[in-house]
């Protein structure tokens, strides 16, 4: 275990990526000592303008460092997403103690194209508040099999796998997705659902929330989301009114949004304000940075995670 946490550590994979570099040198070195003697040699003979040679050794090391890059900086994801469509449905529940709180049903589900050869399709997600899972995470559909790391990282996100039970080949495409049901029955949940693109590029995103019309917002908002430079958190950067959706339920409420091709660093959702909060004031930049340093958020699965 210890030769092997010494092996993953971040020295070990410099000194890889510098042995990498030292040899693609030692290699375009050798490469221009026999093209320059090459070179003279088919010059003299052919009476060739010295420039011809110089652009030659110029594009060798050119070469060389295209060809670091692409294998050792660059790392193409192994997937696009074609289509993501976010949901949740808020309802008050009465607890066993006699206090109201709410159920949130989520569901993500997004239509992927695969850029190479794959078997696992990776979901993060965190929730805010203390919660108390109702219906543990299953994928939406039955052909595919959930893994579930259960436990919230570093940055507070529970990362989860969806194995496809067999290799997806390049250009493929296919529907994944997850469900869970929890109650925030121990602290009550921030006002707000978002869905981010992951750093990955996204065609279209959805991001839609359903309340019972006895129990809907005062108001909501559409909010964009950036992740600030040190990526422990987002910085809210836009915000715009937004009216129910004309997409009429019976005895329901419907807020939603859509983007075409979103910023793969931000993220997207809905804010809104329960009736007996108070109306929400307009906050400084100066205000919102000092917010979003303190706030911490509280997985589902556990009652005492953060953000």
């Amino acid at each position: 275990m210890i030769l092997r946490r010494l092996l993953e550590s971040a020295p070990a994979r410099l000194a890889r990526q510098s042995s990498d570099l030292l040899q693609l040198l030692v290699l375009a070195g050798t490469a221009l000592v026999t093209m320059f003697g090459v070179g003279s040699a088919w010059m003299v003979a052919l009476r060739l303008p010295l420039w011809t040679l110089a652009t030659l050794v110029m594009l060798l090391p050119v070469g060389a460092l295209i060809t670091y890059y692409v294998r050792c900086v660059y790392h193409p994801p192994d997937f696009v997403i074609e289509e993501l469509d976010g949901s949740l449905i808020v309802t008050r529940v009465r607890g066993d103690d006699g206090r109201d709180h709410h159920r949130y049903a989520y569901t993500r589900q997004q239509r992927i194209r695969a850029t190479r050869q794959i078997r696992l399709v990776g979901i993060r997600s965190h929730w805010s508040g203390q919660n108390r899972v109702i219906d543990g995470v299953t994928s939406l559909f039955p052909e595919h099999r959930l893994l579930d790391g259960a436990v919230a990282e570093e940055d507070g996100r529970i990362y989860r796998w969806l194995y496809l039970l067999g290799p997806l080949a390049r250009g493929r495409r296919v529907n994944v997705g997850i469900r869970q049901v929890f109650e925030d029955v121990y602290a009550p949940m921030k006002p707000y659902y978002r869905e981010s693109c992951e750093e990955r590029r996204v065609g279209k995103l959805s991001v839609r929330v359903q309340f019972d019309r006895a129990d809907a917002p005062a108001e909501a908002w559409q909010v964009v989301w950036r992740r600030t430079r040190s990526g422990s958190s987002r910085q809210e950067i836009a915000r715009t009114r937004c009216e129910p959706s004309s997409k009429h339920l019976a005895g329901k409420v419907i807020y939603e949004m859509t983007f075409r091709r979103p910023d793969r660093e931000c993220a997207y959702g809905i804010w809104w304000r329960w009736p007996d909060e108070p109306p929400r004031r307009r906050r400084t930049s100066a205000s919102l940075d000092a917010t979003n340093q303190h706030e911490r958020d509280v997985t589902p699965d556990s009652p005492t995670g953060r953000r």
